[in-house]
């Protein structure tokens, strides 16, 4: 089992690595975002209880999007595989489909997270000093995050047809998640409704997470009243949950 997870984790490592167009895109859209928006909004927006800049409340934003957006779409390869007759000659085989799982959430967890470091990387232009310990957090909360989405990733995937449909589901879902994540704007200055609707989504607890690490472990997480606990807790139980529900997904016949 171990061998045909390894193998199939290189395999979405090289798919990926291929294509130079995708790599570059994964990469400049997020530091085009940031610097447009930080720049554009950093007047407009503040962030209570804090006196950082938009810019350096904006990053860790923009590290949850990278990880999101390459979770979710690493996952595309199972729609493609389908399509081309490699997925059927991998669940034919005799290696357990949690391996099949396995393999292609750790694949794209490793993009996700390699891709992030690189513009969580930018951090000290804006302030945002770390360290060892909160490099550590950062990461696991990259992890988190990751496994979380790339294992949703999969069982739509499993579920769709074609790559339209998951584009088109994914963008559906996607851009609300990480807008109502705190990536983009504070949870302590929204409204009831949206607070409500931030608290709910499973990928606040992980932005919070991140922005923790990625601020040098601060006494209050920026933007919001969750604590570390919480937000360590509730990104656990969730990476774990969709885990499980990926594996069951490809489990069941037909």
């Amino acid at each position: 089992m171990t061998d045909a997870i390894l193998a199939l984790w290189q395999r979405e490592l090289r798919v990926f690595l291929r294509d130079r167009a995708r790599v570059i895109g994964v990469l400049a859209q997020p530091i085009l975002f940031w610097v447009v928006f930080g720049f554009g909004f950093a007047d407009s927006v503040s962030v209570p209880g804090s006196e950082a800049g938009y810019l350096q409340y904006l990053l860790p934003g923009m590290v949850a999007l990278t990880v999101l957006f390459t979770a979710i779409y690493s996952t595309l390869s199972v729609v493609e595989d389908r399509q081309s007759g490699v997925l059927q000659a991998v669940l034919v085989s005799p290696q357990p489909r949690a391996a099949l799982v396995l393999g292609v959430v750790l694949g794209g967890t490793t993009l996700a997270v390699g891709q992030a470091t690189l513009i969580g990387a930018l951090g000290p232009t804006v302030g945002l000093w770390p360290g060892l310990i909160g490099t550590g957090v950062a990461l696991l909360a990259g992890v988190l995050l990751a496994v979380t989405f790339c294992a949703f990733g999969f069982v739509m995937a499993w579920r769709l047809k074609s790559g339209r449909a998951y584009h088109a589901v994914m963008n559906v879902v996607l851009i609300p998640v990480w807008l109502l994540s705190g990536a983009f704007f504070p949870e302590t200055g929204a409204s009831g409704a949206v607070a409500l609707a931030m608290r709910l989504n499973p990928a606040t607890y992980g932005v919070g997470l991140l922005r923790y690490g990625m601020g040098g472990l601060p006494e209050q997480i920026p933007g919001t009243p969750l604590g570390l606990g919480m937000c360590l807790g509730v990104s656990v139980a969730v990476a774990g949950l969709a885990l499980l529900a990926a594996i069951r997904t490809a489990q069941r016949p037909g």
